[in-house]
């Protein structure tokens, strides 16, 4: 949300508040017996306020406070992509390197979707996969159509796929539909959103941002109250601004009382 809306929804509640606040100083002409009234506009006039005007600020609250993080941290974030191997993997690869601000990227895992691995298959392409390609560390089948493919460090994600799915049929007829690439960048937080805006578009996708900075967001989250109760809050503050305008006469003069007290004794 913009500086800019979020300072005029501010504006709008305030008025708010200040109409309630002269709806209140009018008691004395409408009758103090008519003070529920006052009290009732107040927490109408204040819940509508806090869900107009409050709450679409309070929801971009994290997100404020994570740009003011990101632009004062000189820490660092981990950005998780998925690369489908259809595509060109390493001028992918090449492209966000070559994005100001990464500091790293690398690619270490594979999410493999094949035909069906029978059960008599799963501890076999487990134990033998590392046989496909002197760049595959380990592999687990999690499902009956799904394996989890760990690499080596800078290894070629397209080769190694291609080696795989020749293996895989060789040795057990069992076929690659696809497969996804995961790559983690490690990106300066200062320039965490000029990243993910430079992406390259359609080739990767962002699954997770991780980070000192999102440990900040999650914590901030998890302290906040829930929105339902600022909105209520909202209606008991203009509650409480109604009753302040209806008594603003006592409250004036028991202040300038204690205000004459107290130099009373000074003198």
């Amino acid at each position: 949300m913009e500086t800019l809306f979020v300072i005029i929804m501010i504006i709008l509640f305030f008025l708010l508040m200040a109409f309630v606040f002269s709806a209140a100083l009018l008691t004395p002409l409408i009758g103090k017996k008519n003070f529920l009234f006052v009290i009732a506009l107040g927490f109408v006039v204040g819940v509508i306020g806090g869900a107009f005007f409050i709450a679409p600020v309070y929801d971009d609250l994290p997100d404020m406070a994570r740009a003011v993080y990101m632009s004062t941290s000189n820490q660092q974030e981990t950005i998780t992509l998925n690369i489908s191997t259809d595509s060109d993997v390493n001028k992918a690869i090449e492209d966000v390197r070559n994005i100001p601000g990464v500091q790293s990227v690398e690619s270490g895992e594979i999410t493999v979707k094949t035909t069906g691995i029978g059960n008599a298959w799963k501890s076999s392409l487990e134990s033998r996969i590392t046989t496909a390609n002197t760049n595959i560390t380990s592999g687990k089948v999690i499902s009956a159509d799904t394996m989890m493919v760990q690499l080596k460090p800078g290894s070629d994600p397209t080769q190694v796929i291609k080696q795989l799915k020749s293996w895989m049929v060789l040795i057990s007829g069992i076929d690659i539909k696809y497969s996804i690439v995961q790559v983690k960048l490690v990106v300066d937080a200062s320039k965490v959103d000029e990243v993910v805006k430079q992406l390259p578009q359609g080739e990767v996708v962002v699954t997770e941002i991780n980070g000192p900075v999102e440990k900040e967001i999650q914590s901030l989250k998890n302290t906040l109250p829930g929105k339902n109760n600022i909105i209520l809050f909202c209606g008991f503050l203009g509650v409480l601004v109604g009753l302040v305008g209806m008594f603003i006469d006592t409250i004036t003069r028991g202040i300038r009382g204690i205000r004459d007290r107290l130099r009373q004794k000074g003198e």
